[in-house]
């Protein structure tokens, strides 16, 4: 093989494996954005169940403090099972900035 040979396969393959590793940073890019994507919807997600629990949890506290309601009566009139009514009361009635402070972790993950 001539030394012109030699050099035209350097250059040919050299080519070659810029245009690989061009498409390899491209694909990159395109999974990170979907990746960044993905992680913004779970974070809106998130946030989402936390403010409609804490209406839910007001709204069973208003029940069963304020109308007198026994918790079973005001889960089953709620569609939640007691256990799901205790949680949303138990975390309304925790500390004051108690969903904060969750939200707060749930942005920063």
């Amino acid at each position: 093989m001539a030394q012109s040979d030699r050099h035209e396969a350097r250059v040919r393959v050299r080519g070659q494996l810029i245009k690989r590793h061009e498409a390899l940073m491209a694909r990159e890019a395109r999974i990170r954005a979907e990746v960044l994507e993905a992680a913004a919807a779970i974070l809106t997600r998130d946030r989402a169940v936390l403010e409609a629990e804490a209406r839910l949890g007001q709204a069973l506290g208003a029940l069963t403090s304020t109308e007198g309601m026994p918790i079973d009566e005001a889960a089953e009139l709620c569609g939640l099972d007691v256990k799901e009514a205790k949680r949303l009361l138990r975390m309304r009635g925790g500390r004051p900035n108690q969903q904060q402070e969750v939200a707060g972790k749930v942005a920063h993950s």
